[in-house]
């Protein structure tokens, strides 16, 4: 009789906690919500800025000239054989914009396929590059295989015709 009115005590107990307002999960609620505002703002205001986009007016450096070495040499220091790298069907620099530090930043694109070996010595076969050049200075370089390689920023696909 004893244990079930223990039992009895603490299951009232615990019926009560849960039905009385919990202040800390309110708070984090609260903060959540706040945090998810704040968020939805700036996404909007980043499609804003989006649309607004014109690489006509835009500040995009030096037309890069002899874009090709400089490429190459970017890509190379990503791959595991640097030295088994063959280019081809690179196309020719366009204004673009890309995302770096929160930061809209200017300049040209170019796209090559890229074909190396792996670690294990075998051919990968050919795989497109998407390459980011801004006076004549290779700023990001993707593998449009890879995860999000299709995509410059939230918004701004990658073009490589």
């Amino acid at each position: 009789m004893r244990k079930f009115f223990m039992f009895s005590i603490g299951l009232s107990a615990l019926a009560l906690s849960a039905c009385a307002p919990n202040q800390q999960y309110q708070s984090m609620t609260s903060d959540y919500d706040l945090k998810m505002q704040e968020a939805k703002r700036k996404d909007a205001e980043f499609a804003e800025k989006v649309r607004n986009i014109n690489l006509e007016t835009a500040d995009v450096g030096i037309e890069p000239k002899k874009y090709k070495p400089l490429v190459e040499n970017a890509i190379k220091d990503l791959l595991k054989d640097p030295d088994s790298a063959k280019f081809s069907d690179f196309t020719q620099p366009r204004k673009e914009v890309m995302v770096q530090n929160s930061q809209f930043v200017y300049g040209y694109s170019t796209c090559v396929f890229v074909n190396a070996k792996n670690s294990y010595g075998g051919y990968v076969g050919k795989q497109l590059y998407w390459v980011f050049i801004r006076n004549n200075e290779v700023l990001r370089v993707t593998n449009t295989n890879g995860e999000f390689g299709q995509i410059i920023f939230v918004g701004r696909p990658i073009n490589c015709s």
